[in-house]
C-alpha cells in the first residue's frame, strides 16, 4: 500500500491521505477518479506538482512523461495545485491538468485496456507517442504563459492621424457623417461599380482591364 497525500483545495475536497495499491502516479490519479466523480475534471482543470517522496520540499517532482512509466518505489505521492497567478514555484516542475489526465489514461502500459473499453472510433489514428506529444506541448505551453512577464495596459488608447490617417468607409449600410466646419475625416463610399473591358494591344490581341468608380 501506498500513501497519496493530496494537497491544498485539492485535499479540502476529496480527502487529504489515502492508501492505494498504485505503483505509479497515473494508477494513483486513476483510481482516485474512479473513487470520487468530479476528481478527473478537478485534475484537469488545474496546474499541478506531482511529487514522489516523504515530503514535497525535499521529494523528486515528476513530469508529465514519468506520470505513468515511473515507479515510485516505496515513496509517498504528493499532488500539489500550483497557486493561481504564481509566477516562480522554486524548483518543482508544472504540469497542467490536461498533461496529467492524458498520462494517466493513455501513456502508462497499463492503460490499453481503458483505451480499448473507450472503442476504436474515439482513438482512431492517435498513438501514444502523439498523446506524449500532445501533453508535452501542453505543458510546456503552461509553464511559458506561467513565467511570461503580463502585459500590462498603459491606459493611453489616443491614435495619431499622424502615423495612421483617418480611415475611409466601405461597408454597405456605413452611416454619412453630417459636418459643420473645418474638419479631417475619412470619406465614405456613396455607391460603387466595376466593369471589365478589353483593351487591343496590337496583333489581334487583348488585355484585360477593371475599373471602379464612386
Amino acid at each position: 500500500m501506498r500513501k497519496v497525500h493530496l494537497h491544498g483545495s485539492l485535499g479540502k475536497t476529496y480527502g487529504r491521505t489515502f492508501e492505494l495499491e498504485v505503483a505509479t502516479a497515473g494508477e494513483a490519479i486513476r483510481a482516485l477518479s474512479v473513487n470520487f466523480p468530479g476528481f478527473l475534471q478537478t485534475i484537469r482543470d488545474g496546474a499541478w506538482h506531482i511529487v514522489r517522496g516523504k515530503s514535497v520540499d525535499k521529494g523528486f517532482d515528476l513530469g508529465e512523461a514519468e506520470i505513468g512509466t515511473f515507479r515510485l518505489g516505496k515513496g509517498d505521492l504528493h499532488i500539489v495545485p500550483v497557486v493561481a497567478g504564481s509566477k516562480r514555484s522554486g524548483m518543482l516542475k508544472i504540469v497542467l491538468g490536461v498533461a496529467v489526465a492524458g498520462a494517466a489514461f493513455f501513456l502508462a502500459p497499463a492503460a490499453g485496456g481503458l483505451s480499448a473499453a473507450i472503442g476504436p472510433g474515439m482513438l482512431s489514428g492517435i498513438t501514444y507517442g502523439n498523446m506524449a506529444m500532445f501533453g508535452a506541448a501542453l505543458a510546456l505551453a503552461g509553464a511559458s504563459s506561467l513565467l511570461s512577464p503580463e502585459e500590462k495596459d498603459n491606459g493611453d488608447d489616443s491614435g495619431s492621424f499622424t502615423f495612421t490617417g483617418p480611415g475611409n468607409a466601405y461597408a454597405q449600410g456605413s452611416p454619412v457623417p453630417l459636418v459643420y466646419g473645418e474638419v479631417i475625416t475619412g470619406g465614405v463610399m456613396i455607391s460603387g461599380g466595376m466593369d471589365v473591358e478589353r483593351i487591343p494591344v496590337g496583333n489581334g490581341a487583348y488585355v484585360g482591364s477593371y475599373g471602379g468608380k464612386k
